[in-house]
């Protein structure tokens, strides 16, 4: 008897450590984009702190960020957009959600709305094989982080009809086994518990300036989508799931360069909030955002695009919602924590780089004080584009008037703590109050010119004998301190800019 007890007793220990072992290394080879972005979803849903849930594709993804959203106005919130969520992964990952918070608001977006497919791996008939690909492997960056259980094996079977397909979503092992030669530290860390999670709670931030951004021609008015669509069908069940759980719900349509079906699709989003009694903001038309320096692509917005929408959303919520600001209580430190790396990020993007376009963007959201000097005959003084996003800056149209005049030599002063100074052409500024000390600015020739503190005139800023043939200057500094971060030299290139 006793020897069948120890046998037995080693059998399950056996297995047990088999299962451990399993478990261990399915979770080692699993990719970890869909832990990365919702590790902090259940942190953050077993305490409680997730007033608001953000719903959608990478439209969302890239347009609300709920660490500016706390920072600003104290709501907790998390951003579960998800790369080409069509409208069902977006219903299915809303339930999943369910099962772990209750949220006081829901904001659904209702991009992809005229979507008329049920299956991600068929798609529409001409769907070719690589978009089929495209978005099967989208899916699982909504999908692999929740556990298995009936209602994920209920969200496959309604998402993907192929069988084989559907098993490497239930057996997520079986499509990522081939990843040994892939792995990094990273992967080991998920399985110690230690990985690296978002931090910007499920939201991405983009950084670049598009500069050609594309319209298209308007529908005609209230015009809608011709037919009942998939998409349609499962915004009303989000609405649906959302009121008979006693949760606000709100249906948006966040900026981008909308072709004209999107356009339609919007108005068709509107008919049905208007349907269901459901606030909907329709964003492509708003001014809320400036389409020449806040997308990031077409389709996206970006950093300083994301903070415009987040702070107008910010601002709906607060009229139109009951929500706590829970800035200052100390059971939210870590939401605090993300509000400073996120910053420090702002900073870095702000004093760092050798993309113009995009420094000049960062500039705008205020991190750091600057001087941005554009030398007599500089080609950026014919890009339009760059003179917009100079013109955000300044608020003035001087940097035009330099372009004007026989493209004079323009600088731009920017002091978080002493104020915004310009000037160009033969004009200098005369002890002007910065954190560099009381500057003085002086033209003299093309490539000579004066930028000295009064309390030190050996130091001039501007001149500098191994950049002779630099045509532009961004130096960055701390206001209060007049600590400098960065002083960089740019040569513009047929409109194109180089840096040292």
């Amino acid at each position: 008897m006793k020897k069948r007890l120890g046998n037995l007793f080693k059998i399950i220990a056996f297995l047990l450590v088999l299962a451990i072992s399993v478990l261990a290394v399915t979770t080692l080879v699993r990719r970890k984009d869909s832990n990365y972005k919702y590790a902090d979803f259940f942190d953050q849903a077993k305490a409680g702190h997730i007033d608001v849930l953000f719903m959608g594709s990478s439209h969302v993804i890239n347009a609300i960020n709920p660490v500016t959203l706390y920072e600003d106005y104290g709501y907790t919130s998390y951003n579960m957009g998800g790369h080409g969520s069509v409208m069902q992964a977006t219903y299915w990952e809303l339930i999943e959600a369910l099962q772990y918070c209750t949220p006081k608001v829901v904001v659904v977006d209702a991009y992809m709305l005229e979507k008329n497919y049920q299956y991600l791996d068929v798609m529409e008939e001409n769907a070719d094989k690589s978009e089929r690909n495209t978005s099967v492997e989208q899916l699982h960056l909504n999908m692999d982080a929740w556990p298995l259980d009936r209602l994920k094996i209920a969200a496959i079977n309604d998402l993907i009809q192929d069988q084989e397909t559907r098993n490497e979503f239930l057996f997520d092992f079986i499509v990522y086994h081939s990843r040994w030669s892939e792995l990094t530290s990273e992967d080991y860390k998920t399985v110690l518990g230690t990985e690296t999670t978002n931090p910007l709670m499920g939201g991405e931030m983009r950084y670049q300036v598009e500069l050609s951004p594309t319209s298209f021609p308007d529908p005609a008015e209230g015009e809608i989508l011709s037919e009942h669509t998939v998409g349609q069908e499962y915004l009303m069940k989000i609405i649906d799931e959302c009121q008979r759980d006693g949760i606000q719900v709100v249906v948006t349509y966040m900026p981008c360069c909308a072709t004209t079906t999107d356009k339609i699709a919007a108005n068709s989003a509107a008919e049905i909030a208007a349907n269901y009694g459901v606030p909907y903001i329709n964003m492509l038309n708003m001014g809320i955002i400036d389409y020449r320096s806040d997308l990031n692509d077409t389709g996206h917005l970006n950093a300083t695009g994301a903070i415009k929408v987040t702070d107008y959303m910010g601002q709906w919520l607060t009229d139109n919602a009951d929500l706590a600001d829970h800035r200052g209580d100390v059971s939210y430190s870590d939401w605090a924590d993300k509000v400073a790396l996120f910053n420090d990020e702002l900073k870095d993007m702000a004093t760092s780089g050798d993309d113009l376009y995009t420094r000049l963007n960062q500039l705008s959201l205020n991190k750091v004080s600057y001087v941005i000097y554009f030398n007599q005959g500089s080609n950026a003084l014919k890009d339009d584009d760059l003179m917009h996003l100079v013109e955000n800056l300044a608020g003035t149209t001087a940097v035009r008037d330099a372009s004007a005049a026989e493209n004079a030599p323009y600088i731009l002063i920017k002091d978080l703590s002493n104020g915004v100074y310009e000037a160009y052409g033969e004009n200098g500024l005369d002890g002007v109050a910065t954190g560099l000390g009381h500057v003085v600015y002086q033209p003299v020739e093309q490539n000579f010119r004066f930028l000295y503190p009064t309390e030190d005139e050996s130091l001039n800023y501007l001149y500098d004998d191994d950049h002779l043939g630099y045509d532009i200057q961004l130096i960055t500094y701390d206001s209060e301190s007049g600590q400098i971060f960065s002083h960089d030299y740019f040569r513009s290139f047929g409109g194109t800019y180089r840096v040292d």
